[in-house]
């Protein structure tokens, strides 16, 4: 039973996405106004795309990043036809960022930056945020690190049992002169399907002049609130313990640490420190009032860690038009994502108890429709005489019953003088005979 249901179920799919495939794979027209616009069509990387030549530290002869990153159409047959950038060595440490068409200035309109993520493979552990990078005289993104300095951090990340969506972005303290990194609170959804139902999904983050944000997947908000009020300020160490880690409750096995110290070296996007706090000194209030004004950004990039490969990446757009980025969203996200029939079947993966509700739901009328209203045999159809119905009031005999009834009765009676006649025959001979 189960068998048959996978079966029908991956037909729908399928069915669903390939009726609308061939309008949806179509380039997306580029805007002329946006500071940053990536479809991702071409075969191959375009040129404005860095690989990092970063070195280690302890090793300088070694590259700091050397995972793979290509671009290619994703695994799923039903996904075909929609290229992306690809993320494909697992366990292995990936850099790459590009330059803005122009300067990003935090002035008076508001920042939209959005990208989709596919996880083509369920993840254990591993980040898939995005990095604005701060510009300055001194960015070379041929040396893109962990160190590199960043004004915005937005994605998801899984490590263990904790799925994020982080927003992370790096204001200077006019009273301390020191940079501090805010980290906006985790929503109260659920977010593991996200990253299990190994489908694409679109992120968003919208950042507006008054200090609000918002935060949307899939254009359904899930979270937003004040840059002044919803941050928390991270204390950063100088050493990050496994100790802190354990107190979090997090396993701390070497490769999820390993994620952590290197993805997270700057930002610590997966484990909280349990002996940081948000900041709550009132001399620090002139720090917050505009925290809108970030650092101006140069760049987009992805610094990454994780130990599931094939991750990836598509329609990566940075605007500071909302309408822009809505006519952007309905030429590229909005003609792949999943139609009503698709969700439905979806949500029988995690919870198969639905088919009961669909058969119940659609099977049941359907049934009730044919049974009140296919003809009835016994009844003849409706273009016939003797056609009626079960309420109708009893019927006269028609012409040909009348008929079938004459012609039997003169048979009987035909057969009756017949016998007589042949009776009446005999009877003389016997009396010539008794004579």
């Amino acid at each position: 039973m189960m068998r048959c249901q996978a079966l029908f179920f991956g037909f729908c799919l399928c069915f669903a996405h390939t009726s609308g495939s061939q309008s949806a794979n179509g380039a997306a027209a580029t805007p002329e106004e946006v500071y940053f616009a990536e479809p991702f069509d071409a075969n191959a990387l375009d040129r404005n795309w860095v690989l990092s030549k970063a070195v280690r530290d302890e090793q300088p002869k070694l590259l700091k990043y050397n995972g793979e990153w290509v671009v290619e159409e994703p695994r799923e047959p039903r996904f075909l036809g929609n290229r992306g950038l690809v993320l494909k060595s697992p366990g292995r440490h990936h850099a790459i960022s590009a330059y803005l068409r122009k300067v990003y200035h935090f002035t008076d309109k508001p920042l939209c930056v959005q990208y989709e993520v596919f996880f083509q493979k369920l993840v254990d552990c591993g980040g898939a945020y995005i990095k604005l990078l701060s510009h300055s005289d001194d960015l070379r993104l041929s040396q893109f690190s962990d160190a590199t300095p960043y004004t915005i951090m937005f994605g998801p990340d899984k490590c263990g049992s904790a799925h994020k969506i982080h927003f992370i972005f790096s204001h200077r303290n006019p009273v301390t002169g020191t940079y501090e990194e805010k980290h906006a609170r985790q929503p109260e959804v659920d977010l593991s399907d996200y990253f299990t139902d190994q489908r694409p999904h679109l992120y968003t983050l919208n950042l507006y002049p008054d200090n609000t944000f918002e935060i949307f997947i899939d254009l359904t908000l899930i979270n937003k609130g004040s840059l002044l009020e919803d941050m928390d300020t991270e204390t950063q160490e100088p050493e990050y313990s496994s100790h802190a880690a354990l107190a979090d409750g997090v396993h701390t096995s070497d490769l999820k640490l390993e994620h952590e110290r290197t993805d997270g070296a700057s930002s610590r996007p997966a484990l909280s420190n349990p002996q940081s706090r948000p900041s709550r000194n009132p001399k620090d209030k002139d720090s917050r009032e505009q925290p809108f004004t970030m650092s101006p950004v140069a760049a987009v990039g992805f610094e990454l860690w994780t130990l599931t490969g094939d991750v990836m990446f598509d329609n990566i757009f940075l605007s500071d038009s909302l309408e822009v980025a809505r006519r952007w969203t309905e030429d590229t996200w909005s003609k792949r994502k999943p139609g009503m029939i698709e969700k439905l079947f979806m949500a029988t993966l995690k919870r198969p108890w639905l088919w009961g509700v669909y058969v119940f739901t659609v099977g049941l009328p359907i049934i009730l429709f044919i049974s009140l209203m296919w003809p009835n045999k016994r009844f003849g159809p409706p273009d016939q005489n003797y056609y009626y119905k079960k309420t109708d009031e009893p019927q006269t005999d028609g012409r040909q019953d009348t008929e079938e009834h004459v012609s039997h009765t003169d048979g009987v009676n035909q057969t009756r003088a017949e016998a007589k006649s042949r009776a009446v025959k005999r009877a003389p001979r016997s009396s010539e005979g008794t004579s």
